[in-house]
């Protein structure tokens, strides 16, 4: 219990990073958040089968090389930063907002998709967060489907699931993850990857080629490890039958 509940929020700490800094053009308080959620993922490999440690080592690798292309930028001093600063504006617009037509599409789900803005995966959000009653702020000025919302929806999600484990809650937990696997499913997993790929090409940066990493590891991390979770579940109420 206390193994899931440390994981659940080492990973909604690293979804709420990411999520900020594709929404945030980046400043002083982006190089200074605590990256550190990232490292200790990589002491959680899942176990099980092998096809869940093999997804877990490969995503945990990703995370890690990440983390090596991140970390120079976190650890410079506060005179280093201006130039840094200037660099990574320029490379955050290229990327995220659709600027350069020699750059990657912006990172909104319907775009990659549909080829089309505020699209059936935007509206099947708009009505996934109403149900639940998710609220998004308004100075993010974005639509729903973009990278950094639905990251920010997979951090509240791990969020939720935390504070089952921390009550010992079994069907609640179990609620929360079918959620996150069907959002990772039917959502993030479903176009992430790709713009991730073509973030990796296009980055100037190192920062954005370890955020890419970072992200694509992190996603495909949960996808594993939110499988095992479901997969245990299973097995314990067959257990629980033939008992």
């Amino acid at each position: 219990m206390e193994n899931h509940q440390n994981l659940a929020a080492y990973r909604s700490s690293l979804y709420g990073l990411l999520s900020s800094v594709y929404l945030q053009i980046p400043d002083t308080g982006i190089l200074g958040l605590p990256w550190n959620a990232a490292a200790k993922l990589l002491e959680f490999p899942q176990v099980g089968t092998t096809r869940f440690r093999e997804g877990s080592e490969e995503a945990l690798k990703e995370i890690e090389n990440g983390l090596k292309l991140v970390h120079p930028y976190l650890s410079k001093k506060v005179h280093a930063f201006e130039k840094d600063l200037l660099n990574l504006s320029k490379d955050w617009t290229h990327l995220f907002r659709g600027v350069d037509k020699r750059g990657p599409l912006p990172p909104y789900e319907s775009l990659y998709r549909t080829g089309k803005l505020q699209e059936k995966p935007a509206q099947d959000i708009h009505r996934l967060f109403s149900k639940m009653g998710v609220h998004v702020p308004e100075e993010w000025h974005q639509p729903l489907d973009y990278i950094g919302v639905e990251l920010d929806f997979m951090r509240l999600l791990c969020e939720k699931e935390r504070e089952g484990w921390e009550k010992h809650g079994g069907d609640s937990i179990l609620e929360v993850v079918k959620i996150e696997e069907s959002f990772l499913e039917n959502h993030v997993g479903l176009w992430i990857f790709s713009f991730c790929e073509k973030m990796m090409e296009q980055a100037r940066e190192d920062f954005y080629q370890g955020i890419a990493r970072l992200t694509k590891g992190l996603v495909e991390y949960d996808r594993t490890h939110i499988r095992n979770i479901i997969s245990n579940y299973k097995a314990q109420r067959v257990n629980v039958i033939k008992d």
